[in-house]
């Protein structure tokens, strides 16, 4: 993989660790300082700028992804900058987690449609589950991070060292080459481009077959975790040691599954790797539901993890090589709605449903229901490769 590459895998890892330190610090700060109903304000905060996605996703087709990637991470640093400084009240410091969350959504689908541009089409599987790997520590390692210091040092310097994460990333992006703008986005009116790549969401098979796999997978997943908390507590007569053994294999999966396959991940079909994300992680939660002893249920969920990384690498791969490059940064921040949506049914539903089957049986719900997205995604992928094999023009742009 080329130093272009590598440079920017570590602006991943640092940013997304600082994320985490930052995100855990400050709910535990809110909390502390407000209660349990500014948490949900800060968490709603923080999410409905996922909302406007495919809007933000089409400034990376517009223009340069390198340059908005760098304004992204230097407009988090100047806001949490003042959040570690001024120690704003509750309204100012929403206003200010809301402003930093809509520079994040920007970010995401630019990080993503870039990366065609820094290692080409034949190398994305690889690329991608690299970059899994790195994301995935920072994911692991950012809130336990986040804890240690602001038990320590306390709020405003671990903010502090959110922003720094903020200002390196952007010089090791900025350090990247400008990027010439390919396909006929860079010259078009911001509305045609958000427009044409909405069209590409709504036709392109594959995008559909991902999208809907998304949609039904996270709806299904994320029930665990609404159900590991009273599986540890009643079906397994454990403590928060549990909880966090359990959360933190669910991590270490992350890692471990894209770290397995980062070598050959060109050399394996995408499909075949998605598909096997799906049994994988629908059998460790599976396994994680029937366990009646910690040990097995910590397997189940780094099992469950690491179909979960595999689900990753898949599905961005899949869309980078049968999307058009000046389409990606919107089709992106669409695709991704879907998972929001999804974990909000998932918690309203699981809440429902919790009372009823407790723990143990919302896990083997979720599970089933993980491994029967397959047989919605596996026809609806293989039509629409088959499709792209027959007319790759078409299957891309109609």
């Amino acid at each position: 993989m080329n130093a272009a590459f590598h440079r920017y895998w570590t602006a991943r890892l640092i940013s997304y660790a600082g994320d985490q330190i930052a995100r855990t610090a400050l709910l535990v700060a809110v909390f502390d300082r407000y209660g349990g109903v500014a948490v949900g304000l800060f968490l709603l905060a923080a999410t409905v700028p996922r909302l406007f996605g495919p809007a933000l996703g089409a400034l990376a087709d517009r223009f340069d992804q390198r340059r908005i990637i760098v304004a992204c991470d230097l407009t988090q640093a100047v806001l949490y900058t003042a959040i570690a400084l001024l120690s704003p009240s509750l309204p100012v410091l929403l206003a200010l987690v809301a402003a930093a969350a809509v520079a994040a959504t920007t970010f995401t689908p630019a990080g993503r449609s870039l990366l065609p541009e820094l290692v080409g089409r034949d190398r994305l599987g690889v690329a991608n589950a690299r970059l899994a790997v790195g994301v995935n520590i920072g994911f692991a390692a950012g809130p336990a991070l986040g804890g240690v210091l602001l038990s320590t040092v306390g709020l405003t310097p671990t903010l502090l060292v959110d922003v720094a994460t903020f200002l390196v990333s952007a010089a090791l992006v900025a350090g990247l080459h400008p990027l010439a703008r390919r396909g006929a986005a860079a010259a078009e009116p911001f509305r045609q481009v958000l427009r044409d790549g909405l069209g590409v969401v709504r036709h392109n098979l594959v995008v559909r077959a991902v999208a809907c796999g998304f949609l039904m997978l996270v709806t299904f997943a994320a029930l665990d975790n609404v159900a590991v908390v009273p599986l540890v507590r009643d079906g397994l007569g454990a403590g928060p040691v549990a909880v966090g053994l359990l959360t933190s294999a669910y991590g270490a999966g992350m890692v471990a599954g894209p770290l397995l396959i980062a070598r050959g991940a060109d050399r394996i079909r995408t499909d075949l790797i998605l598909y096997a994300s799906l049994l994988v992680l629908g059998a460790g939660t599976l396994l994680t539901g029937v366990s009646y002893a910690v040990t097995l249920a910590v397997a189940g969920q780094a099992l469950a993890g690491a179909g979960a990384g595999w689900h990753n690498v898949a599905a961005d791969t899949l869309v980078q090589r049968h999307v058009p490059s000046d389409r990606l940064g919107t089709v992106f921040g669409t695709i991704y709605l879907f998972p929001y949506a999804a974990e909000i049914l998932a918690y309203v539903g699981g809440a429902a449903l919790l009372g009823a089957v407790g723990g143990r049986g919302l896990l083997i719900i979720s599970g089933l229901g993980v491994i029967a997205t397959l047989a919605l995604v596996r026809p609806l992928l293989s039509r629409a490769l088959t499709v792209e094999r027959r007319s790759p023009v078409t299957a891309a742009v109609v």
